[in-house]
């Protein structure tokens, strides 16, 4: 059961967390055009957007730095969440509706296959998940 990927583990959490990031950096350009009528105004809020990358942020580096430094020493996965989390800023860099889009949804992908590749290599050093 050790290898069981879902869970309370950080990198579930945190591949969660970035996917729901990318799908609603993804979907909110076409979800403002119908948010008043739905009421989801709220969604294109910047400060819930800066929020949730902080969150992430957060959960990644606790995630990843853990696995790194107690499991597998490999540095593919901070290499992929540093380059994921530099798309996002781009993309908040970008004035450009479909150039935040494409930046943003790809930084919320990187980021969410970093934590996959954090948790295969920790499987692989055949380390215990919850330590």
């Amino acid at each position: 059961m050790k290898n069981q990927f879902v869970g309370l583990h950080l990198d579930f959490v945190g591949f969660s967390a970035s996917m729901l990031c990318a799908i609603h950096c993804i979907a909110v350009p076409f979800l403002v055009t119908l948010a008043p009528l739905a009421g989801l105004h709220f969604l294109h809020d910047p400060w819930i957007e800066y929020t949730v990358i902080l969150l992430g942020f957060f959960i990644a580096a606790i995630a990843l730095a853990h696995g790194y430094r107690s499991h597998h020493q490999k540095g593919q996965a901070l290499c992929l969440v540093v380059a994921g989390f530099l798309l996002i800023g781009s993309g908040h860099l970008f004035h450009s509706q479909w150039g935040e889009l494409l930046l943003t949804g790809s930084g919320g992908i990187t980021v969410a296959i970093a934590h996959l590749v954090n948790w295969k290599h920790i499987r692989q050093s055949g380390s215990d998940l919850s330590s």
